[in-house]
């Protein structure tokens, strides 16, 4: 069966995910060691000022590129590609300054709405958290089209390490919860130099090919990135982020912290492989283009089933003795977060099948398709927080019901891209 997942025509997807995994596993480790030092130094509440403020990164991320970094991998020429770099890196630096100046503006209010005022003297590092973000973002990207998996795999484990003994060492000075939201930061945009590094030969071979006209012509022929990839990316991170935000309106920072412990728990692994899973498959369905529609059908569905089979017997294993492991490995307060776990496992699962396939939507063209799908699930969660609010659920209930909305979510969103791929397919064949 090991031998069958690297042969057929998601052959060099699997290759690809592999080293990322080997790589990027220890990384992985290391965030999974810490997580029980961790949640013996900082509260509850610590975790969910973290779990908040991360929130925040991952949404403001998308507009600080207007998604045109997902274009990266797509150019046929290097040259336009790193064209398309230049405009992402000059739009960081634009949107870097409107950033610091609304919160340097509205900081309090806007933290004060989530419970966050805990964050307020510290706001600047909301600033940078984002800019990092985004900067590591860019360069993954370039890494991704050049295939260069290894890199990848460093630099994630460059992340975990700096930014969880950052974490563990501002906690045993009693910097709370600033030593939650520094290491934070260091384990999203660590690893920056690494990518400049391998991509130094590069830069020095392209930098005098950019040129205005060519990063108008980029700018121009990837404009449906901005149009309906950056309101479809916002709303999907927005919508991911959401429950997050809504258990912080709707409830205590306790419980914020008790989710936030949970979804941690259960990304660590599962991002693990859903990471490997979507720089491989993109960078494989991107070198493929347009040119063969049925092949990238038969790696979508290969892929599709592949990682269903992978992700789904140690989580649902996990899942049951969830309640039990969280209390013996983080300790009696966070038996909760063992329950939320438990519940939203089946989530989880979907989501790891799911959302690596959305990238092929960048290659057949349905741009509009991605807004479609991140609109209709922001509207299901929106119905989702009134219906909390009007019924008075509990914690608990809020989270089993959010988890039924995203599986059901997950399930139209791979129909969706199936359907697609499928019609871009068939289209080729009648041509």
């Amino acid at each position: 069966m090991f031998k069958r997942m690297f042969k057929g025509d998601a052959g060099n997807v699997f290759k690809g995910m592999l080293t990322l995994l080997v790589g990027a596993s220890f990384a992985r480790v290391v965030g999974l060691l810490s997580i029980p030092i961790l949640t013996r130094i900082y509260s509850p509440e610590d975790f969910g000022v973290l779990a908040l403020y991360a929130a925040f990164i991952v949404v403001l991320v998308p507009v600080m590129t207007l998604r045109y970094v997902q274009a990266i991998p797509l150019p046929k020429t290097d040259i336009m590609a790193f064209n398309l770099f230049s405009v992402c890196l000059k739009l960081i630096g634009f949107f870097s300054i409107v950033l610091i100046l609304v919160l340097a503006v509205w900081a309090e209010p806007i933290l004060g709405w989530f419970d966050m005022g805990a964050l307020l003297p510290w706001w600047w590092l909301i600033v940078i958290g984002v800019i990092g973000a985004a900067l590591y973002e860019l360069f993954s990207l370039w890494a991704t089209r050049k295939k260069d998996y290894k890199v990848i795999a460093k630099t994630q484990f460059s992340q975990s390490l700096i930014g969880n003994i950052a974490k563990i060492g501002f906690g045993l000075l009693e910097l709370k919860p600033f030593g939650l939201i520094a290491g934070q930061f260091l384990s999203q945009s660590a690893g920056i130099t690494g990518f400049i590094k391998a991509a130094s030969q590069d830069f020095k071979t392209y930098l005098p090919g950019i040129k205005k006209s060519k990063e108008r012509l980029v700018v121009k022929y990837y404009q449906d990135f901005v149009w309906y990839r950056l309101p479809s990316q916002f709303l999907m991170v927005l919508s991911v982020q959401a429950p997050v935000m809504m258990i912080a309106v709707l409830y205590t920072s306790e419980q914020v912290g008790q989710f936030g412990l949970a979804k941690m728990a259960l990304m660590v692994p599962a991002g693990l492989i859903g990471a490997a899973i979507s720089n491989a498959y993109y960078a494989e369905v991107a070198s493929i283009g347009k040119r063969d529609y049925g092949k990238i059908k038969k790696i979508t569905w290969a892929v599709q089933k592949k990682v269903l089979v992978i992700a789904a017997a140690p989580l649902l294993i996990f899942s049951v003795f969830s309640p039990a492991l969280f209390s013996l490995i983080f300790g009696d307060e966070w038996v909760v977060a063992g329950q939320y776990a438990r519940v939203l496992t089946p989530y989880i699962i979907l989501m790891l099948v799911s959302t690596p396939l959305v990238q092929v939507l960048n290659i057949v063209g349905s741009q509009r398709v991605f807004l479609v799908i991140n609109v209709a699930r922001v509207l299901m969660l929106g119905a989702l927080f009134g219906l909390a609010k009007v019924f008075e659920m509990t914690a608990f209930e809020f989270v089993v019901w959010f988890s039924f909305v995203s599986v059901g979510y997950s399930v139209f969103q791979m129909a969706m891209v199936v359907l697609y791929v499928n019609r871009a397919a068939q289209a080729v064949q009648d041509m």
